[in-house]
Formats: C-alpha cells, sequence, structure tokens
C-alpha cells in the first residue's frame, strides 16, 4: 500500500509539474523560428509555440508564451533597435550603456509604476564583439500585485542600441530566463 500511495503521489507531482510548464507556454523548446529585421541588420529566434508582434514601430518583436484565456501573462521578451542620430536632427548623440540603462529604469518607475525597484545585478560585458551591458532588476508592479524581474542585454552597434529584454513574473524565472539565454545566443548581426 506504501510503495502504491508513493506512486501516485509522484505521479500526482510530475502532471503538476508537467500542467504548469505547459500552462506558462514553457515548454522544452526544440523547435525555434527565425525573424530577421532587414532595416536594422539584425536577426534572432524565438520558441516557435510562442507568439510574435510588432514592437518599437518596426524596429523590433515581442514573443510571449502562450497562456489560456483566463491566465495573465507572466513573461516576455522582446527586442528592439534604436538610433542613435535623433528624429529632429542628422546630428548622432552618442549613445551610452549606462545611460541608457538608466532611462529604462525611470520609464519603469513612470509608465509602468513599478515599486521597490531593486538592481540586481549590472555589468559590461561584450555581445558578438560590441560593447553591451547585462543588467537584472526586481520590481513590484501593483497593477498586478505580482514581483517582475527584468533581464535587459543593452549593445551598442554603430549609431544604433539594440536592447534585448525579458520581462517575466519572479516566481517564472526558472523557466524564462534559459530561453532568454537561447534567444540572446541566436541574436546576429547582418544576417542573410
Amino acid at each position: 500500500m506504501g510503495i502504491r500511495v508513493a506512486i501516485l503521489l509522484v505521479t500526482a507531482v510530475l502532471a503538476k509539474a508537467d500542467s504548469a510548464n505547459t500552462l506558462a507556454g514553457i515548454t522544452p523548446e526544440t523547435s525555434w523560428k527565425h525573424y530577421r529585421n532587414k532595416q536594422w541588420g539584425y536577426c534572432v529566434s524565438y520558441p516557435a509555440n510562442w507568439l510574435k508582434g510588432d514592437a518599437f514601430e518596426g524596429s523590433g518583436i515581442f514573443v510571449k508564451a502562450r497562456v489560456r484565456k483566463q491566465s495573465r501573462l507572466t513573461g516576455e521578451i522582446d527586442v528592439g533597435a534604436f538610433s542613435e542620430v535623433a528624429k529632429d536632427s542628422s546630428q548622432p548623440v552618442p549613445i551610452r550603456l549606462i545611460e541608457s540603462f538608466e532611462t529604462h529604469l525611470e520609464g519603469l518607475k513612470r509608465f509602468e509604476r513599478a515599486q521597490q525597484l531593486e538592481v540586481l545585478e549590472k555589468r559590461p560585458t561584450e555581445l558578438l564583439g560590441y560593447a553591451a551591458l547585462f543588467t537584472k532588476d526586481r520590481y513590484f508592479d501593483p497593477q498586478d500585485g505580482a514581483m517582475w524581474i527584468d533581464e535587459i542585454v543593452l549593445v551598442h552597434r554603430g549609431q544604433t542600441l539594440y536592447t534585448l529584454e525579458l520581462e517575466c513574473h519572479f516566481e517564472q524565472i526558472a523557466r524564462f530566463e534559459p530561453v532568454f539565454k537561447q534567444f540572446v545566443s541566436t541574436f546576429q548581426f547582418d544576417c542573410r
């Protein structure tokens, strides 16, 4: 009787874990789709079973795991490109990765009403031979009453700032972070 109960318990736990992964749209990602932005000169791959939409006035995309109708969004990944030449000027405005990150933080506070914002990690890095900045922050969103994690890779190439970003519920980071790392690893310039 004890073995039978143990087997049932293990089966129930595994079924619940599998169900939770399916609900979040996070399943072992074996199939990826390719996105190429000719105008901004980059490409990236994303999980084939995720929803894709345009972002940043055509300079990027967002992808998110499919969720059931009653479920709320628990995570999203996006990529975008931003010119250092101001729209009202032909003169370049120098891109500084730290300043771009600080502008992002201000945007979180102002537009998404982030509270209890805490920068967990901020370090210079490199992506494809270009100067980059990796950041990770955590904040409370009062609109949905949850803690969120935000990971960003900011890359400066030529006169363009590229951003790759993961936003997810704090408790979902173990599911979304590996997908984000794979997403970043597929990012390329000058794709054919």
